[in-house]
């Protein structure tokens, strides 16, 4: 008879899955732009640091800073404080993360600690009444080496969307890989190691959820590519010496498409791109999504997962290599781990 072995929630995460949430993280990048802001000495473009470490802690202080609604970064109920800061030295950040944590001695009668019921956040007792609330501080180095350089803003003084995206999955990678152990141990999980599939799982889920809501962010009209002027929509004609253009649905088409001013896409980067419009990034994503929920249901957190995968539920839930295919797909992204690749 196999054991039922429970696997440690990821102390940080993206909140990407949800309607609106990867918006709405748009909304207050615009809000606190003046976060984003060159200061004197660092490279920047149209007022916006492309200094790594200045946009990634700004980056962060947006996606958790505390507001009427859920933050953009969601956390364990145990951690109660993350900041992310500059060293002294200046050239790497340090995360500060302090997390509820039982009291190291045998309560006397008539004290409590801290209160936790179901997803909330630990809290402490009821005001006037003896409470021992002891806390557990982590000062954790993170590698400035691994931060993503952000690009040149599309908009004067706006930092980009997809930059900042990019950058919290770095802090929430690292940061993961040193909070979660401490977590296992705090709620009494048996011993899982650091590969377990609940990790490869929670972080492919962050992937494609992330992918889709930009995508329904995006909108869902169909895009196409055009090779001369006022043409219908149809296959694409080479040599016809006609304006390029990529038309985006909605009456809004851009011509001369580019990055830059002297760099302009090929016929075949702009073909490429109208043929992953947001629609067919949605249907891959919600495919995708419903492959991840009929695996193990411990792996995958799905309440609507079916009969459980027997490959991913053997061992201490080691995702199968069907799971192991898909996230490989997605391996060029920050926080893969080679362990996770598939057999050979």
């Amino acid at each position: 008879m196999k054991s039922t072995v429970r696997t440690a929630k990821q102390a940080f995460w993206i909140d990407a899955g949800h309607g609106g949430t990867q918006e709405h993280y748009g909304e207050q990048l615009r809000r606190w732009r003046h976060a984003f802001a060159a200061t004197g000495g660092e490279p920047g473009a149209s007022g916006v640091t492309l200094d790594p470490l200045h946009f990634a802690l700004a980056a962060w202080e947006v996606a958790t800073r505390p507001v009427a609604d859920s933050p953009y970064v969601r956390t364990h109920p145990r951690v109660l404080d993350a900041t992310c800061h500059r060293a002294e030295d200046g050239r790497d950040p340090l995360a500060v993360v302090e997390l509820a944590a039982p009291p190291p001695v045998p309560l006397p009668d008539g004290w409590s600690s801290w209160r936790h019921v179901g997803e909330q956040p630990y809290a402490a007792g009821p005001e006037g009444s003896p409470t021992v609330l002891s806390t557990l501080e982590l000062r954790i180095p993170l590698s400035g080496d691994r931060l993503p350089t952000p690009t040149r803003p599309r908009a004067e003084g706006l930092p980009n969307l997809d930059d900042a995206q990019a950058s919290l999955e770095a802090f929430v990678a690292e940061l993961n890989t040193a909070v979660t152990p401490f977590l296992r141990e705090l709620d009494g999980v048996e011993g899982v190691p650091e590969t377990d599939g609940a990790t490869m799982v929670q972080w492919l889920r962050t992937q494609i959820e992330a992918d889709k809501a930009t995508a329904e962010a995006a909108g869902a009209g169909p895009w196409r590519y055009l090779t001369t002027s006022g043409a219908a929509p149809g296959p694409v004609r080479q040599g016809t010496g006609g304006a390029r253009r990529l038309e985006f649905g909605g009456r809004r088409t851009v011509t001369r498409v580019g990055f830059h001013d002297d760099d302009l896409l090929h016929p075949v980067e702009a073909i490429h791109i109208a043929l992953h419009d947001p629609a067919d990034v949605i249907a891959r994503c919600g495919a995708e999504l419903a492959l991840l929920n009929e695996h193990t249901p411990a792996l995958s957190a799905a309440r609507d997962a079916g009969a459980p995968c027997p490959q991913c539920g053997e061992g201490a839930g080691s995702p199968c290599q069907t799971l192991r295919h898909l996230a490989y797909g997605y391996r060029l992204r920050l926080g893969w781990r080679p362990e996770w690749s598939p057999a050979r």
